[in-house]
């Protein structure tokens, strides 16, 4: 579906070229900022949860240069840290998809995957989330 359940950031739509994947339309959507998602989901299942990157702001010929270092942050699922420190860029380069993938998530007592994006250095980003229930058959 459609960028939901967030709260917070600002999205934008980039038109290059993606490397390493087959589904590049999926990393030229991009959510940046201090924002959150919250994605009601059934409580008694656990879920696999893809995050799908792509850095297109920073690196050599890109509109702010930079590299390494340039955007680091944090992604938190209720209050639980999954990526700690995490620099795009530094693990794929530029205009490169990098997915992350999460195995037996639970939703908090509310129902809801609760991913925060905290920013450290610049802004932090995400250009997809993709949730599947465990459970389903």
């Amino acid at each position: 579906g459609s960028d939901r359940y967030f709260h917070s950031g600002v999205q934008v739509q980039r038109h290059d070229p993606v490397a390493n994947t087959d589904e590049e339309t999926l990393y030229q959507n991009e959510r940046f900022g201090n924002f959150t998602y919250a994605i009601p989901v059934a409580q008694n299942s656990r879920y696999t949860v893809t995050m799908r990157f792509c850095e297109s702001w920073f690196g050599p010929g890109r509109p702010s240069g930079g590299g390494t270092g340039n955007r680091v942050f944090d992604v938190s699922l209720n209050g639980r840290i999954l990526l700690d420190n995490f620099d795009v860029f530094k693990e794929a380069g530029s205009l490169r998809a990098l997915d992350k993938t999460f195995k037996g998530l639970v939703p908090n007592a509310q129902g809801k995957l609760i991913f925060s994006f905290v920013p450290s250095h610049n802004y932090a980003m995400v250009n997809a989330i993709e949730v599947v229930d465990e459970d389903w058959k």
